[in-house]
């Protein structure tokens, strides 16, 4: 498929996007699509970055529902661009690292969700079951991809999606996180995965598109381009990046599960999370999910990535979305700072 500079600069320059997202209130600041309150370089001490993907209804559309009908993802990566050399670093594939995810309420409050089955299709292509009344599509990667602290200064996500009923109006938009290492804890006051931000809204159709965004100026990615957009251009590895040996504990009141989808627990007032049954990569039981990494083909030394304990990993990353748009309400600084807020 044809995806060109400025294609991908058009879904990252504000007032571009091809529709809104229902159920989201327009006071929140993703609701029109790109903004730039995240922080686009990480922290000096972090050393893990999540790419993940949301599919809407679109505002305005008429009711329409079929049972059968499906989002389909592929050729998910996220780079991250290595601030000595300015080159960019595959550390996030789904050929390798499947993606995984949850049909949650449209603005997270309350992090309410439920199962979104998953189907693994030819070619590490992954379909995902049309959000339903009330719902999105919210997914990510099985495991963080990881980077050495303090040697990376943006980050660039890009996933190829399409619906497989035309009579579907749905709008998407990809984005990232980024995380202090490839098992830190989710913390409510997000200290942990501040959000770096997301693409415009993107109308899908049954035809593929692929759907971008980068953490710099268009012109500094004009400059120096990730891969995807610079024909032959090769996609180096990072040095080693070194992640802490032990395991993020569980929370208590939750029961991990190895396959399964969101299960509420027993005596529990919190919703269960655990990873989505859709057949691929099984990670062990370690961490967080709501931005993460995932299995497959091997794609010599190109790719970091930390397999993660999907069904915390799962955990994680729904608890910062919905906690995102709750921030502000209540003083708190949003999941992502700024940018990821309900703030307008």
């Amino acid at each position: 498929m044809d995806f060109s500079m400025s294609d991908l600069i058009r879904q990252n320059t504000p007032g571009n996007s091809e529709g809104f997202p229902a159920g989201v209130p327009p006071s929140y600041n993703w609701y029109q699509g790109w903004n730039d309150g995240g922080p686009w370089s990480p922290p000096a001490d972090f050393s893990a970055v999540e790419g993940w993907g949301q599919v809407y209804q679109k505002v305005g559309a008429p009711p329409y529902a079929n049972s059968n009908a499906a989002v389909e993802v592929a050729n998910a990566k996220t780079y991250v661009r290595i601030k000595q050399s300015g080159e960019w670093s595959l550390v996030q594939d789904q050929s390798k690292v499947q993606l995984t995810g949850g049909h949650f309420v449209p603005d997270f409050v309350g992090n309410v969700a439920i199962p979104m089955k998953a189907t693994p299709l030819a070619g590490a292509t992954i379909s995902f079951d049309a959000p339903p009344a009330g719902y999105n599509n919210h997914f990510w990667y099985r495991g963080r991809g990881i980077y050495p602290a303090g040697t990376v200064d943006a980050v660039y996500v890009q996933m190829d999606m399409r619906i497989t009923d035309p009579n579907l109006h749905l709008v998407a938009m990809v984005g990232a996180d980024w995380w202090r290492h490839a098992r830190a804890p989710y913390l409510d006051d997000h200290s942990n995965n501040p959000g770096i931000g997301g693409s415009n809204w993107i109308e899908l159709s049954t035809q593929w598109k692929t759907i971008g965004f980068y953490s710099m100026s268009a012109d500094q990615f004009r400059a120096g381009p990730a891969p995807p957009l610079r024909g032959s251009a090769k996609e180096t590895a990072p040095p080693a990046a070194t992640s802490p040996p032990s395991p993020m504990p569980t929370r208590s009141g939750e029961k991990l599960m190895d396959s399964g989808s969101f299960e509420p627990t027993a005596g529990s007032g919190e919703r269960k999370i655990a990873n989505v049954d859709d057949g691929s990569h099984q990670a062990p039981q370690s961490y967080h999910q709501f931005m993460e990494a995932g299995s497959r083909l091997t794609f010599a030394g190109s790719i970091k990535t930390t397999d993660a304990l999907s069904n915390d990993s799962l955990l994680v990353l729904t608890l910062a979305l919905g906690a995102l748009v709750k921030v502000r309400r209540g003083g708190s600084p949003g999941r992502a700072g700024r940018r990821w807020s309900n703030v307008p």
